[in-house]
C-alpha cells in the first residue's frame, strides 16, 4: 500500500504534496520534483549548474535517509526552463550517477515553478536484487 515518506533534512515540500511517495509491497518509490531549495527557502538567481547541485544534493539526502544510495534511482525526469542550459545541468548530473549504469532519464524544456531553471523528480527502487 502507498504511503506518504518525508525526511526533514531536505526541503519538505506543502502538506498536499508528497516528498516521496512509497510502496513497500512494489519495491519503488516516487520523490516529487524537487528545485534549487536550502531548508524551506527557495534560492533564486542561480545558474542551472548551480541549482542542479543543490536539487541533487538534496536528493542524496533524500536516497540516503531511506537508506539507499543513488545508484537505487531508475529514473529521473529533468524540467528545464531552457533547453539551452541542458549542457551545464548535465555536466553537474554525471557527477552524481554511475557512468556505466546511469538511471534512465527524460529531459524536457517546460516551465519550472517560480521561474526556475531546473526540476528533478525521481524513481527509486526500494529492494536490493539480492532480497
Amino acid at each position: 500500500m502507498k504511503e506518504k515518506w518525508t525526511t526533514e533534512k531536505a526541503p519538505v515540500p506543502s502538506p498536499w504534496i508528497a516528498q516521496v511517495s512509497r510502496d513497500d509491497t512494489l519495491g519503488i518509490a516516487y520523490i516529487s520534483g524537487l528545485i534549487s531549495q536550502k531548508g524551506q527557502e527557495i534560492i533564486y538567481g542561480l545558474s542551472a549548474a548551480e541549482e542542479t547541485r543543490i536539487i541533487l544534493e538534496n536528493l542524496k539526502t533524500i536516497v540516503t535517509e531511506m537508506g539507499l544510495t543513488m545508484d537505487h534511482i531508475i529514473k529521473t525526469n529533468i524540467f528545464l526552463t531552457d533547453m539551452a542550459d541542458f549542457d551545464s545541468m548535465n555536466g553537474v548530473y554525471k557527477e552524481y550517477f554511475n557512468h556505466d549504469n546511469p538511471p534512465a532519464r527524460q529531459c524536457v524544456q517546460a516551465g519550472v515553478w517560480g521561474n526556475l531553471r531546473v526540476e528533478i523528480s525521481s524513481v527509486v527502487v526500494l529492494k536490493n536484487k539480492n532480497h
